[in-house]
């Protein structure tokens, strides 16, 4: 079944068309994928223990049923690697009347009936974690991914995945192979981690599973600091296809998605963004330059919201117990003075209106010590560290749950932001002399459109134990990644929320 919204048809091979349909998944005018459930990574619940992330999340896919009417529910597990037998006895205890790992770990395994034949009879197949890049390259138009949609779109199975298996299933699929971090597209926009590790050319693929159309997905999302990486594949995703309304997917560890219709159900500990340009955005990506990107829309959501991929926003009707309604409480007084935050110096939060408490110590956020400050902002330095960038990015949101009108401010150690004492309200961007690496954007969350927000029932995965910090479930978020005024001309007033000047 494919919903009467407007179709784009992809010549993906000679021998396969896919019917994509905007923001939702189909397969042919008969037949509709039953479950998809896209899943951050992370351990999975022990067999028995019934309140964890992945009971509630991959029992969807068990739930779908027996679909090629064989008496029996038949999962098939897919790496390529050899597994142990914790996920085949996991999902027999969900409720599977079988379940099976098949190691396909070349190209060749990935065309021999011997190996890949049991696929086909599956009703669910799940794609374990491990590297889509070689998911990619070994198993792209093989007789295995025949018999994954044989599953799919002939018997209207369900298909599963976390970490690379999730990235694997959608229209646009960041599989190249390239191990891209944040920092690196925010000083690169066109960063060669984009490529295609093994062939060249776009790392992100067009012809691959493709079951969840119209998305990019990223995995790790929160843990791993992902949102600069995830906003810098959703830019080059756009350029690359001339679809400015592809949606990126950013899912955090233990969380997940479970996508009925047009429907995603979010399942788990932490959160999971969706991000969108809107009609405002411009986008520039320059070679050697940092990202450019500016008034996208951000929903970031916990355990108990649902979106619905067709209208491309969250369902606000059937809210989760706990979400309250924002209103903006109006501008904030001029900011006077000038002043300079540089990204390596952590003294320099204090010019911040609130500066944010992370790992190792309990999330809070605390007044801003100095004058001249930035009112209404919250901000975090150094934000691309490798080893705290999950817990910064965990907490700025947090941060934003207690003040969501405010700016948040990502600044990374290549970064630095200053103002003048002519046009104090005006934020402005340009490399810390002190590091020799080029300069890089600094990510700008802006709540003065927040409608909702509410936090998950549990607590983050970067909980230092102090049971303080739990991920914010924010709609209607802003997002701008801004740098080089000097050549762009690009300010940012933090009173009134706006990006000046700019390409």
């Amino acid at each position: 079944m494919c919903l009467s919204i407007p179709v784009v048809k992809f010549a993906l091979r000679p021998s396969v068309m896919l019917c994509l349909l905007a923001l939702t998944f189909c397969t042919s005018a008969a037949h509709a994928i039953g479950v998809l459930v896209a899943a951050g990574g992370g351990a999975e619940g022990d067999i028995g223990d019934t309140s964890a992330w992945s009971y509630k999340l991959y029992r969807k896919l068990v739930l779908n049923g027996d679909r090629n009417n064989d008496g029996k529910i038949k999962v098939v597990i897919l790496s390529t690697a050899v597994a142990d037998s914790f996920l085949p006895n996991y999902f027999i205890w969900l409720g599977a009347t079988e379940a099976v790992n098949v190691t396909v770990a070349t190209k060749a395994d990935a065309n021999n009936p011997a190996i890949v034949d049991t696929v086909s009879t599956a009703d669910v197949v799940f794609i374990k974690g491990g590297d889509q890049g070689v998911y990619y390259d070994e198993w792209n138009g093989t007789t295995l991914e025949t018999n994954i949609r044989t599953v799919v779109n002939t018997n209207n199975g369900a298909i599963g995945g976390t970490s690379a298996g999730a990235m694997s299933l959608p229209q646009y699929s960041f599989s190249g192979g390239m191990d891209l971090i944040s920092l690196d597209v925010l000083q690169d926009a066109r960063t060669p981690f984009l490529d295609d590790a093994s062939a060249g050319g776009s790392g992100i693929h067009t012809d691959f599973l493709s079951f969840l159309s119209n998305t990019v997905i990223d995995t790790h999302y929160t843990k791993r600091g992902r949102l600069g990486r995830t906003l810098g594949i959703l830019g080059k995703a756009i350029q690359d296809n001339n679809n400015t309304g592809i949606l990126a997917i950013g899912i955090e560890e233990q969380t997940g998605i479970s996508v009925t219709s047009t429907t995603a159900e979010i399942i788990g500990v932490g959160s999971v963004d969706f991000i969108q340009q809107t009609s405002s955005t411009v986008l520039r990506r320059d070679v050697s330059r940092p990202l450019y990107y500016t008034n996208l829309r951000l929903d970031r959501l916990t355990e108990g919201w649902k979106y619905n991929l067709a209208t491309k926003a969250p369902d606000t009707v059937n809210r989760p117990t706990g979400t309250t309604p924002v209103t903006y409480a109006g501008d904030s007084s001029a900011n006077t003075s000038s002043l300079v935050i540089k990204g390596t110096l952590v003294s320099d939060e204090e010019e911040f209106a609130r500066r944010v408490a992370y790992s190792p110590n309990p999330y809070s956020n605390f007044t801003g010590s100095a004058s001249p400050y930035v009112r209404n902002s919250i901000g975090i330095i150094d934000a691309a560290n490798s080893t705290n960038r999950g817990a910064i990015q965990e907490s700025l949101f947090r941060a934003l749950y207690d003040l969501p009108n405010y700016s948040g401010l990502l600044v990374t150690a290549p970064a630095q932001i200053y103002r003048n004492t002519t046009t104090p309200d005006e934020i402005r961007f340009e490399r810390n002399s002190s590091q020799s690496a080029n300069e890089a954007a600094t990510i700008v969350l802006d709540g003065r459109n927040v409608t909702y927000k509410g936090l998950s029932p549990y607590f983050s995965r970067s909980d230092t134990g102090s049971q303080t910090l739990k991920a914010a479930a924010l709609i209607n978020l802003n997002v701008h990644v801004l740098a080089e005024t000097a050549a762009r001309g690009v300010r940012y007033n933090s009173r009134t929320h706006t990006v000046l000047g700019g390409p």
